[in-house]
Parts: structure tokens; C-alpha cells; sequence
């Protein structure tokens, strides 16, 4: 599953450079996925616990980021990054960013609306709302182990969690502006 479609970012360093060659900043962080669910907390982690700045705008969707389309929009970010788990056919705790040009071809997540289609909603409604303004979108998935524990984290996606934040915020002091 590996092949074109994700690239595997095994340190924050690699994924810093992977997140500089194809999300523009500033940059929201879109956390998807359900806490109680166990390892499905993944996103809603990473958002909390990246700090708000001028480059980048986290935001905790929990299952329904439909519902925060108008806000992530109107951020003005011209890059977002979807954050939330996927069988990856990976070992547990390991991230994979699917850049732009495949996020409508690959239906990892396990949430009612697919993150494709909300990738296509938000740059519809960016383009609509805001004179023609382009949003680029991607998404940064980790590989769960466990789905099934209430309120709690397996090891590999805590540490998942770790590098996803300090690989985001490397990109945000380093990645040149798109």
C-alpha cells in the first residue's frame, strides 16, 4: 500500500520536509478522530497539543469535521493538513502523509464523511467565499493498534503522536512559504 500513493515518515525531520513540499503555510492542523475509541484519538491529540501560531491553526474535530468546514475556511490557511489513523497495512505508530494529488483516490478514514471529500468542500467553499483563493490539502495518518480502548492511547500512537507534533512544528519554523 506504500507504493506512490503514502510516504512514510519514520522521524519529525522527514516529515517536516515531506509537509514543506506540499502544504503551503500557514497551515490549519485538522484533528479527526474519536478519543474514547482508543488509538482513533490520534488526531484530536495531535491538535491538542500543537500551540496556536501565525503558521499554524490547529483545530479538534473529534468525528464530524463537516461541522467545522466554515472555520477551518475562514482561517484563510491556504494549506490544510488532515490528521487522524488509517489502516496503512503498517506496523502500529507509524505515520504516512498522503499529499494532495491522492487524497481524493485514498479512503483511509473510518468517519462518515470521507476526508476526500471534505478536502474537495473545503477548497470548493475557499474559492467560493474568498475571491478564488486556492487551498491545498493532506493528510498526515498513523497506523493504530488498538481501536477498542476507551479514553486511551496504545504506546506506538502516543509516540506517533510526539513525532507528528514535533514534525509540524519543525515545518512551521522551517518549510519555506508556497
Amino acid at each position: 500500500m506504500a507504493g506512490t500513493r503514502y510516504r512514510f515518515c519514520d522521524t519529525p525531520e522527514e516529515l517536516a520536509q515531506a509537509l514543506g513540499e506540499v502544504v503551503p503555510r500557514p497551515t490549519a492542523v485538522v484533528g479527526v478522530g474519536m478519543p474514547l475509541a482508543g488509538d482513533d484519538g490520534f488526531g484530536p491529540a495531535v491538535a491538542a497539543a500543537i500551540q496556536p501560531t501565525d503558521v499554524l491553526r490547529p483545530f479538534d474535530v473529534q468525528g464530524v469535521p463537516e461541522s467545522f468546514l466554515g472555520p477551518i475556511v475562514e482561517s484563510g490557511c491556504p494549506g490544510v493538513l488532515f490528521v487522524d489513523t488509517a489502516d496503512l497495512g503498517a506496523a502500529p505508530g507509524r505515520l504516512a502523509l498522503v499529499g494532495p494529488e491522492h487524497l481524493a483516490e485514498v479512503d483511509v478514514s473510518t468517519h462518515v464523511v470521507s476526508l476526500g471529500l471534505m478536502a474537495e468542500a473545503v477548497k470548493s467553499l475557499a474559492r467560493e467565499t474568498t475571491e478564488g483563493r486556492e487551498v491545498r490539502c493532506a493528510l498526515l495518518a498513523a497506523q493504530p493498534q488498538d481501536l477498542k480502548r476507551i479514553d486511551h492511547l496504545s504506546p506506538p500512537v502516543r509516540e506517533a503522536v510526539r513525532r507528528a507534533v514535533a514534525g509540524i512544528e519543525a515545518f512551521a519554523k522551517g518549510a519555506p512559504a508556497r
